[in-house]
C-alpha cells in the first residue's frame, strides 16, 4: 500500500484525488493508497448533511476563510481545519465495512495513547472516537464497488472557535475537542504523527507501507 503525506491541501482537490485513485484501482491501473493530509478550514456536508447545521453566516465563514463543500460520504456536517490530521485509506474493503471503521478507530486510540490521552473509546452510534461526552475524531466513508474513499479526522490542535461553526453529527449537544486541550506539552509535528498513524494502520490491516512525502500535486 502506498502511503502519502500530502501536507495541507484543499478538501475538494483531495477528494478528487481519492476518486481518481479509486477508479484506477477498479481498472487495475493503480495501487491502493493511504492519503494523510491536513485541510484548510472547511465544513463538509455528507449525504445527510443539512445547510442549517452550518451555524455561521456566509459573512462569518468568509471572514474566517472557511470553505463549505459537499462530499459523497455518509453522515452530516464535519469540520476540517489546520491542526486536524485526516486519514483517507483508498483501499479494497469489500463488505468488511465495520471492520474497516473499527480498525481506523483502534489506530487512532493507539495514537491518542502515545500522546498521553487516555479514557477514549470508539462509539458506533455516532461513529468516531470519544472521551466521555466529547468527540475527538470523526469517521465518514463512501464505498463504491468495494473500494472506499474518505476516512478519519483526528483533532490534534484545532482552533477551538472553529468548533462553533457547526452542529457536529447533527446533534447540537455534541462537544468537540483536541489533544492539545488535554496535555500541556507541545505536540510532535503533524507529519510525524501522520507517519505513525499510517504505520499503525498498515500493520493492523496487513499491508506493507511504502511511505512518501509529497505535495500531492
Amino acid at each position: 500500500m502506498l502511503g502519502r503525506w500530502l501536507g495541507q491541501q484543499p478538501f475538494a482537490a483531495c477528494l478528487e484525488q481519492q476518486l481518481r485513485t479509486r477508479e484506477a484501482i477498479l481498472e487495475g491501473t493503480g495501487a491502493e493508497t493511504l492519503f494523510m493530509v491536513e485541510h484548510p478550514p472547511t465544513l463538509t456536508l455528507g449525504r445527510r448533511g443539512r445547510r442549517e447545521d452550518v451555524l455561521w453566516s456566509d459573512e462569518q465563514l468568509a471572514a474566517e476563510q472557511v470553505a463549505v463543500c459537499e462530499t459523497p460520504r455518509g453522515g452530516e456536517v464535519t469540520l476540517h481545519a489546520p491542526g486536524q490530521l485526516v486519514a483517507y485509506p483508498v483501499i479494497r474493503i469489500g463488505r468488511a465495512i465495520r471492520e474497516h471503521i473499527e480498525r481506523m478507530a483502534e489506530v487512532t486510540i493507539d495514537l491518542f495513547g502515545q500522546l498521553g490521552v487516555d479514557g477514549v473509546e470508539f462509539r458506533a452510534d455516532h461513529p468516531g472516537v470519544w472521551r466521555g461526552d466529547t468527540k475527538m475524531a470523526s469517521i465518514g466513508l463512501h464505498i463504491s464497488r468495494g473500494v472506499c474513499v474518505q476516512g478519519m479526522s483526528i483533532n490534534l490542535d484545532v482552533a477551538p472557535k472553529l468548533f462553533g461553526s457547526l452542529v457536529s453529527c447533527g446533534i447540537p449537544e455534541i462537544r468537540m475537542t483536541s489533544v492539545a486541550a488535554l496535555r500541556p506539552e507541545p505536540l510532535p509535528p503533524i507529519a510525524e504523527l501522520a507517519h505513525r498513524w499510517a504505520q499503525g494502520f498498515a500493520a493492523r490491516a496487513g499491508y506493507v507501507l511504502d511511505w512518501a512525502l509529497d505535495s500531492g500535486a
